[in-house]
């Protein structure tokens, strides 16, 4: 019976042994090449405020709707701001302030029936919209949203908020 503990407790050493060996060999092997980047990683990650928003996804598309609607509202701001100045220049005589009042007037429309039918649209066909008006109508859809059913949908829409016929409508797809 001595003989058998014994054994028992050698086998048990052994598998403890073993165990330590693999730990350390584990350890070994997966510790950090160089502590000195552990703790700038850790620096930089404290500095970080919980909740910051991340853009995780950028697409090109994104980019450049982003970009044309921001030089869409410079164009209509400079436009604002000149018609302002002539509006609320006293050396100007009435009949240039009441036509620099009306195109006022329809710019802020133009700038709301474009919002609306940006909105309209891109509810219509799941990706970013941006919609130009004039004398014509303009629109550029996202990549890969573009279809005949679509189109119809569109033009639909902006004959009905607008006096611009339907020949008038150019519908292109951002590459």
């Amino acid at each position: 019976m001595n003989v058998k503990v014994k054994r028992k407790r050698i086998v048990f050493a052994v598998l403890v042994f073993s165990l330590v060996c693999a730990m350390f060999v584990n350890w070994y092997y997966t510790k950090p090449a160089n502590s000195e980047s552990v703790e700038k990683e850790t620096a930089t990650q404290s500095q970080r405020n919980l909740g910051d928003a991340q853009f995780v996804s950028a697409e090109p598309d994104s980019d450049f709707f982003a970009n044309a609607i921001l030089n869409r509202s410079k164009s209509q701001d400079e436009e604002k701001q000149m018609l302002t100045e002539i509006l609320e220049n006293s050396e100007v005589d009435a009949e240039s302030r009441k036509s620099a009042r009306e195109a006022l007037e329809r710019l802020a429309d133009r700038i709301t029936l474009q919002t609306d039918m940006e909105n309209l649209i891109s509810a219509k066909s799941g990706g970013n919209v941006l919609v130009c008006l004039s004398d014509t109508a303009e629109v550029v859809l996202q990549n890969g949203t573009m279809s005949d059913e679509l189109c119809l949908r569109i033009k639909d829409i902006i004959t009905n908020k607008t006096e611009i016929s339907s020949e008038k409508i150019t519908i292109i797809e951002a590459k």
